[in-house]
């Protein structure tokens, strides 16, 4: 009888089927031997009746599954995901390597680091962009020298093992934006209650003292220590733009408490740069004085005429110019990412500034010294929720940039302002061609100069309702520009969102609210 027609081995679902032997040729006595997920049969050549059946066992299943995953037979989709992931392997391992380099430059190695729980002197870093650490590590081999077991660490590690043995904390940390925690320490004050023993502590905080916000975020480090009913060893000691003599008298007062000499002679670590030169810029502003330009720069080619690679950067990162005879460099939030082929910037003149003096004289051909800070933290969250983009003067840089990279045109509504429309409407005709190719959902600007004069925050009282539709639909909303600008944003927003439930702090908490303030 045809195999095909025999009863058994129809009933029998081919997803079923495991294996199937033929009887001998030339036995008339054997048999054919089925084996299936059920268990195992013997099936009469000549009749096509089941002979005997033996249903499969506990340990036949496993035994299954063993042979599956070591072979793969008749696991096609299981083969196609593990393929899969086994192409995917160098991928984390590159994504992963960059992640560890990253986070390995942002620390900086210390020397002598004892394990927290042998140390009996602790110091904490809240860092943004790393000078923090150079400045930790100044005052940890310090201490070392002096005898002590000092452990260095990140704000956001701290634990119950950092205050296990040591007889005080010291903590080092920079202020982000308008009071916010750097990088470094942005879990710290939830962590802050695992701390089991109230050691004596001591907090110097980094800032910028021309900023309302001045060390903000280490006053707040100290009042929750202070809440907590942690003595301080020291009053709170601010240090204004990494000032080494402000460092070293801190060091002095230190040593003092410590009962020995305690000095720190920190030399800041010069960061690489790589040289830029302009290849093109557009001047704004001159006939209300307040002068903004646009300035474009390229990797110079080198000596055979090769042009040179610029680094790798998005939209929102900073640039680090240091102008020359000044060791301190200057940010500019970036309008162009590595893949526009320019790197672009936005700066207003500002009366006696070093660096935007220089820049403002700066014509194609010449060069500056830079290097790139990421922002991970101001970028446009992924997906196709709306964006509401606003800034005021030359803050439309890195916003002119999300715009450009909107390649998925998902809904990004900007409102600018400026002073007037003939001398300083920044990128006025890149923004009409977003708007024709729907980069840019919508554009609404504000003139202060102009008769009927309106600043940003205007405009967004007057569309509080759209505002409030787009936020309601999970809009994200990403700020840049002055101080005063982003202060009078913060307080029309408030407002906007009120009659939603909602406040900033609880769209900044989420991520839905970003800013860069300078």
């Amino acid at each position: 009888m045809p195999v095909g027609a025999l009863a058994a081995l129809a009933a029998i679902d081919s997803t079923d089927l495991r294996s199937l032997s033929f009887p001998a040729k030339g036995d008339p006595t054997d048999t054919f031997a089925v084996v299936t997920t059920a268990g195992e049969l013997r099936v009469d050549p000549a009749t096509g009746a089941t002979l005997a059946f033996a249903p499969a066992t506990t340990l036949d299943r496993i035994g299954a599954i063993v042979r599956l995953l070591h072979t793969g037979r008749g696991a096609w989709a299981l083969g196609l995901v593990l393929g899969l992931s086994s192409a995917a392997v160098p991928i984390f391992a590159a994504t992963g390597a960059v992640l560890w380099w990253r986070r390995r430059a942002a620390s900086p190695r210390i020397e002598a680091n004892r394990p927290a729980r042998l140390a009996d002197t602790v110091i904490l870093v809240g860092s943004e962009g790393g000078s923090t650490w150079g400045f930790a590590a100044t005052l940890h081999a310090a201490l070392t020298r002096a005898g002590h077991a000092v452990h260095t660490g990140a704000m956001n590690a701290v634990s119950a093992a950092h205050v296990a043995t040591a007889e005080r904390l010291i903590v080092l940390t920079a202020t982000y934006g308008e009071g916010d925690a750097p990088a470094s320490a942005r879990q710290f004050l939830d962590r802050l209650d695992r701390l089991d023993r109230r050691v004596p502590v001591a907090v110097l905080g980094f800032g910028d003292r021309s900023f309302p916000q001045f060390c903000r975020y280490a006053q707040q480090v100290v009042g929750a220590f202070e809440a907590r009913g942690f003595p301080l060893l020291m009053p709170l000691k601010r240090v204004d733009r990494q000032s080494a003599q402000e460092f070293a008298q801190w060091g002095r007062d230190l040593g003092a408490v410590l009962g020995h000499d305690l000095p720190l002679a920190h030399v800041a670590a010069k960061v690489p740069t790589q040289p830029l030169e302009l290849v093109g810029r557009e001047d704004y502003g001159a006939a209300v004085g307040a002068p903004i330009a646009i300035l474009r720069f390229r990797a110079p080619a080198d000596t055979r005429g090769r042009q040179g690679r610029l680094p790798s950067f998005e939209a929102g990162d900073l640039v680090g110019i240091v102008p020359p005879g000044d060791a301190m460099p200057r940010f500019y939030s970036l309008a162009s990412s590595a893949r526009d082929g320019v790197l672009e910037i936005c700066v207003r003149k500002r009366d006696g500034g070093l660096c935007s003096t220089l820049l403002h004289g700066l014509e194609p051909g010449g060069r500056v010294d830079a290097f790139i800070r990421p922002n991970p933290s101001f970028r446009p969250a992924q997906g196709r929720a709306p964006l509401i983009l606003i800034g005021a003067g030359a803050g439309i840089g890195p916003l002119a940039g999300f715009v450009r990279a909107n390649a998925m045109r998902r809904p990004v509504h900007l409102y600018w302002g400026g002073r007037s429309p003939a001398s300083d409407f920044l990128y006025e005709h890149e923004l009409a061609q977003y708007l024709a190719e729907k980069r840019l959902t919508s554009l609404t600007t504000a003139f202060s100069r102009e008769a009927d004069g309106a600043y940003v925050q205007d405009r967004l009282a007057a569309d509080a309702a759209r505002l409030r539709d787009l936020i309601r639909h999970g809009a994200q909303v990403l700020v840049c520009g002055g101080r005063d600008m982003g202060e009078a944003v913060r307080e029309a927003l408030d407002a906007v969102v009120h009659p939603l439930g909602l406040d900033l702090a609880t769209l900044k908490s989420t991520g839905r609210y970003v800013e860069d303030i300078y």
